[in-house]
C-alpha cells in the first residue's frame, strides 16, 4: 500500500510527489494515462528527433531564484538549464517586427523609442505589472499555508486588486492611445490562452513579469524534468506507473481512500484498485469534480458549488501544433532560438469563430518555437508551429479511433499544416525549404493523450471571474483529497509546479511549508530504501548480433518472466542515466526479450546499442502499447521498413501457431539488398515482397518504395487489414495513400 496516490504525472503531480518523497519519505504512486510520463512536459520522438509538447520556455529559473531552487531540489541538481538568446521573443505584425530583450529596462526603452508620445504610460505599465504580479502570487500562495492564514489572504485579495481583476483589454485601452502599442503589449496572450477582451490583467501581468529577465529551456529537452524528478520518488519506494487511466476516486465514509484504474499496459485492459489514505489529483479541477467524483448524493452536494463555479468560468482554448523535423539547423536561416509570435492583424480579439479560417489554411496567428536550438540538441533539428483552435470544430471525428480517423481528417490536417507553415514563412523566410518531415496534432490528439476535456490544456480560464471567485485551490471538500497543478495555483509550468508545492504543503500539515523549506536547505537525500518499482525489470544483455550496417539484434534476460504480453507491443529500455527509449519487441520467450534496433540516427539509444557489450546490465519497462494483432479472417498486409519489422515477427509467430500465416503478406522496404533483413529472420509469410529503392531487387521483389507497391496493390477495403511500422515518413505516406484508396482498417503504433 502507498502513502499517497497522485493522479497524473504532469509537473504539478510530479512536484507534489517529489516533495512528499524527499521531505517526509512518503511512498508515492503516480499514475499516468499516457505511456510516457511528464504530462505537458513530456516529449515524443520520431526517428531520433524529439519535440516538447507543452513546455516551450520558462522564465525566472536563473541561479538563486525560487523556481530554480524547487527544480534543483526535485531533480537532485541533475536538471540543467540553457539560457535562451537575449532577444528571446519576436512580435511580428504586418509592417512590425519587434524583438523583446531579456532586460526590463531595455524592453521599456525600446518601446519608448518606438512610441515616444506614450513614455509615461509605458513606464507606468512596467510598474503596474510588477504590482499586479505580487497580488496574483499572493493568491496562489493560499494553497501553501494553513487555513487561518488562507482566510486572511482571501480577505486581503477580496478588497484589493482592482487592476488585477479587470480585463487585459480594459487596462490597455485605458492607458495607451496607440492601437499598435496595445497590440504589441498583448502579444504573449497565447501563453495563457485568452485574448485581451477575455483575459484578466492579473494573468497578463503574471506572464509578462515572469519573462522580464528572459527565458530558459531544459538542457536535453523538457522530458528531462519528469525523468529527473522520478529518481527522488523512487528513492523513497514510490513509482511512476504509465498506461494507467484513473476512472474513479474511491470514497469511504466521505473521504478519499484510493482510485479505480484501467491498466492499459497489457493486451487486454483490466481494472485495478489502488488504495492510499491520501489522493492528489493533477488532472484538473473539471475532470476531478465532474468525472472522477460522483456528482450526486452527499458528495455531489458538497461539490455542487465548485462545479457551478467551474461551469461559469469555463476553460481556455485548445490548439493545433505542427511538428517539423528540419534538414539542418534553423540557425542556417538566421534563427537563434527565439520564439516568434506572428499575427496577421493587430486586433487580437477578432477571433476565428469555429476555426473556419484555420480549416481553410489561413490562420490569424501562429507561435513558432525551435526546441532543438533551445535544448542544445545538435544531431536532430526541430521546430513547432502552434495556433489556437476551437475543439468543437473537430467534433465530427471525435468518436473515430486515434490514428485511423479517415481521409477527410488527414486532408484537413494537411490543409491546416500547410497554412501554419505558410504564415510562419512570412516572418522566417527559408523555413519551408528546411522541412524534412511534419505531423500535426489537434485538440482530439491532446484529449486522447492527456484527458483534458476538449483538449483544453490551459485548465480553468484565466478570466477576471476566476480571480474574483473563491476557488478552493489545493483543498477540496473531500477529506483526504487534494488538487495540484495549474487549477490549484496558476497557469504555466511554474504555476502548475506551485500547485504541486501547495498540495504537498497541505498533506504535510500546518508546518508543511516550513518543512519543505528546511528540507531544501538541507539538500537532496541520496540514500534509497532499496526498493525498485515492479514495472522496471532488471535486464542483462545476453546476445548481440549485427544484422546489417545499422541494424542489431539484442536479446536481454530479465530477472522475472514477462506477464500479459501480446505480439506487437513495445518496451522502454534504459539507455543511459535517466534516459529511456521505446523499441518494439521482436520476441518474448519466458524471461528473454528480443529487439531489433537501428543505430542509423546516432542518438543516445543508438550509442547505447553500438557500445553495449554482452553481460551489460540495464532495465526494461514492459509491455506497453495497443498495437496488437486482430483475430479475424481478413487478409493482413504488413508494411515495414528497417526495424519496423520487429513487432511483426511475433505477430507472424502467433499467426503460424493458429495456422493462419497464409492470411499474411509482407511488403518490406529498404534502400539496398544488404538491408533486406527478411532473409535472416523467421517466421515469415509465404508472400514477402522486398521493395528496394536504390538497387535492382531480388526475384519476387520490386524496384521502388513500399508506397509504390501499395499504390499498385489490389485489395478489398472491407476485407483487408493494413499494419504499418517503420520510419515516421513512410508510415505517414503509406497511411495517406491507403486512405485515399479507401482502406478502412489501418493499424499503427504511435508512441
Amino acid at each position: 500500500m502507498y502513502d499517497v496516490i497522485v493522479i497524473g504525472s504532469g509537473i504539478g503531480g510530479m512536484s507534489a510527489a517529489g516533495l512528499l518523497a524527499g521531505v517526509a519519505d512518503k511512498k508515492v504512486l503516480v499514475l499516468e494515462k499516457h505511456t510516457e510520463p511528464g504530462g505537458q512536459t513530456h516529449v515524443f520522438r520520431r526517428d531520433g528527433a524529439s519535440w516538447d509538447v507543452g513546455l516551450h520556455y520558462i522564465g525566472r529559473v536563473g541561479e538563486k531564484s525560487r523556481s530554480r531552487a524547487f527544480f534543483d531540489y526535485l531533480s537532485g541538481g541533475e536538471l540543467k538549464w540553457n539560457r535562451v538568446t537575449d532577444d528571446f521573443e519576436r512580435f511580428v505584425y504586418p509592417g512590425i517586427d519587434f524583438a523583446v530583450p531579456s532586460d526590463p529596462k531595455v524592453y521599456a526603452q525600446r518601446l519608448i523609442d518606438r512610441y515616444p508620445d506614450e513614455e509615461a504610460a509605458i513606464r507606468r505599465y512596467f510598474e503596474d505589472i510588477r504590482e499586479v504580479e505580487k497580488w496574483t502570487v499572493r493568491g496562489a500562495a493560499r494553497g501553501m499555508v494553513p487555513n487561518v492564514v488562507d482566510l486572511l489572504l482571501r480577505a486581503l485579495q477580496r478588497v484589493t486588486g482592482r487592476k488585477a481583476k479587470q480585463t487585459t483589454k480594459a487596462y490597455l485601452d485605458s492607458h495607451f492611445r496607440s492601437p499598435e502599442l496595445r497590440a504589441l503589449l498583448a502579444s504573449q496572450w497565447g501563453d495563457y490562452g485568452l485574448p485581451p477582451a477575455e483575459s484578466a490583467f492579473a494573468v497578463h501581468a503574471l506572464i509578462v513579469s515572469h519573462y522580464l529577465y528572459g527565458a530558459w529551456f531544459p538542457e536535453g529537452g523538457s522530458g528531462r524534468i519528469a525523468r529527473t524528478f522520478e529518481k527522488g520518488i523512487e528513492r523513497a519506494g514510490g513509482a511512476i506507473r504509465v498506461g494507467q487511466e484513473v476512472t474513479e476516486i474511491l470514497l469511504e465514509g466521505g473521504r478519499a481512500v484510493g482510485v479505480k484504474v484501467i491498466d492499459h499496459r497489457g493486451p487486454t485492459p483490466r481494472t485495478v484498485i489502488h488504495r492510499a489514505p491520501v489522493v492528489i489529483s493533477n488532472v484538473g479541477a473539471p475532470l476531478t469534480y465532474t468525472r472522477l467524483l460522483p456528482t450526486n448524493g452527499p458528495i455531489g452536494a458538497k461539490t455542487a458549488p465548485i462545479r457551478a463555479l467551474m461551469e461559469r468560468l469555463g476553460t481556455g482554448t485548445s490548439a493545433v501544433t505542427l511538428y517539423l523535423r528540419l534538414k539542418t539547423t534553423a540557425a542556417s536561416i538566421g534563427v537563434k532560438g527565439e520564439n516568434y509570435w506572428i499575427f496577421t492583424s493587430t486586433n487580437h480579439d477578432q477571433t476565428d469563430v469555429g476555426s473556419q479560417r484555420l480549416f481553410q489554411g489561413q490562420p490569424r496567428m501562429v507561435y513558432v518555437s525551435f526546441p532543438s536550438l533551445k535544448s542544445g540538441e545538435t544531431r536532430f533539428h526541430t521546430a513547432e508551429i502552434i495556433s489556437f483552435a476551437d475543439e468543437s470544430a473537430f467534433a465530427a471525428w471525435r468518436d473515430q479511433p486515434m490514428g485511423n480517423r479517415g481521409a477527410d481528417y488527414s486532408a484537413l490536417k494537411q490543409r491546416i499544416g500547410d497554412g501554419l507553415l505558410k504564415l510562419a514563412e512570412t516572418a522566417i523566410p527559408g523555413l519551408t525549404d528546411l522541412v524534412e518531415y511534419s505531423e500535426l496534432s489537434t485538440p482530439l490528439t491532446i484529449e486522447h493523450y492527456t484527458s483534458h476535456p476538449g483538449g483544453h490544456f490551459y485548465g480553468l480560464a484565466a478570466s477576471p471571474e476566476r480571480f474574483k471567485s473563491n476557488l478552493p485551490g489545493t483543498r477540496t471538500p473531500i477529506e483526504g483529497l487534494y488538487l495540484s497543478g495549474s487549477d490549484a495555483a496558476s497557469l504555466g509550468v511554474v504555476g502548475a509546479m506551485m500547485g504541486g508545492v501547495g498540495a504537498a504543503c497541505q498533506v504535510l500539515g500546518s508546518n508543511g511549508l516550513s518543512m519543505i523549506k528546511t528540507a531544501m536547505r538541507a539538500g537532496v537525500k541520496t540514500a534509497s530504501n532499496g526498493v525498485r518499482p515492479s514495472e522496471k525489470k532488471s535486464a542483462v544483455l545476453r546476445y548481440k548480433e549485427q544484422l546489417t550496417e545499422t541494424i542489431w539484434r539484442l536479446d536481454f534476460e530479465l530477472n522475472q518472466p514477462v506477464d500479459d504480453y501480446a505480439p506487437g507491443q513495445f518496451a522502454r529500455l534504459r539507455v543511459g542515466d535517466g534516459e529511456w527509449r521505446d523499441y518494439s519487441i521482436a520476441g518474448v520467450d519466458g524471461r528473454s526479450v528480443r529487439f531489433l534496433i537501428s543505430t542509423r540516427t546516432g542518438g543516445i539509444g543508438s550509442q547505447f546499442v553500438a557500445t553495449a557489450t554482452v553481460s551489460a546490465a540495464t532495465e526494461l519497462e514492459l509491455p506497453l502499447g495497443q498495437f496488437t494483432l486482430l483475430d479475424n479472417a481478413r487478409r493482413k498486409v504488413f508494411v515495414a521498413t528497417g526495424t519496423g519489422l520487429a513487432p511483426f515477427l511475433p505477430m507472424f509467430g502467433a499467426l503460424q501457431a493458429m495456422g493462419k500465416l497464409d492470411q499474411a503478406e509482407l511488403l518490406f522496404g529498404c534502400r539496398v539488398n544488404a538491408d533486406n533483413i527478411t532473409r535472416q529472420l523467421t517466421p515469415m509469410p509465404a508472400r514477402v515482397t522486398p521493395c528496394v529503392s536504390r538497387e535492382d531487387p531480388p526475384r519476387g521483389g520490386m524496384q521502388g518504395r513500399v508506397t509504390d507497391a501499395l499504390a499498385r496493390l489490389e485489395f478489398d477495403s472491407n476485407e483487408t487489414d493494413f499494419y504499418l511500422c517503420g520510419s515516421a515518413a513512410m508510415v505517414a505516406d503509406a497511411r495517406a495513400l491507403l486512405e485515399r484508396r479507401g482502406a478502412k482498417n489501418i493499424l499503427v503504433e504511435v508512441y
